[in-house]
């Protein structure tokens, strides 16, 4: 399943995905656990969810994830799910 698949999957059945995640720098902090939310087209096509490790909503390029998978973890969402 493709990654803009996964993520709206994820949004219509509230919840979480894993991934791993590229940065700009080339640097990877390891497996991430978020809460999808959106896309948001400002200055490129960017997925916007809350990171559950940070506490706090990030913007992510949908190239720069890899290994992305749904959990078993439901939430309650902050905001309007629009994936």
């Amino acid at each position: 399943m493709s990654t803009e698949k996964t993520i709206h999957e994820a949004g219509q059945k509230l919840v979480t995905i894993t991934f791993d995640y590229t940065e700009a720098d080339g640097s990877n902090e390891g497996t991430r656990e978020v809460e999808p939310y959106s896309y948001r087209d400002k200055n490129g096509r960017k997925f916007m969810g809350y990171d559950l490790r940070k506490s706090g909503i990030r913007a992510f390029v949908p190239e720069n994830i890899h290994n992305i998978a749904l959990t078993n973890n439901s939430y309650t969402p902050r905001w309007p799910v629009e994936v």
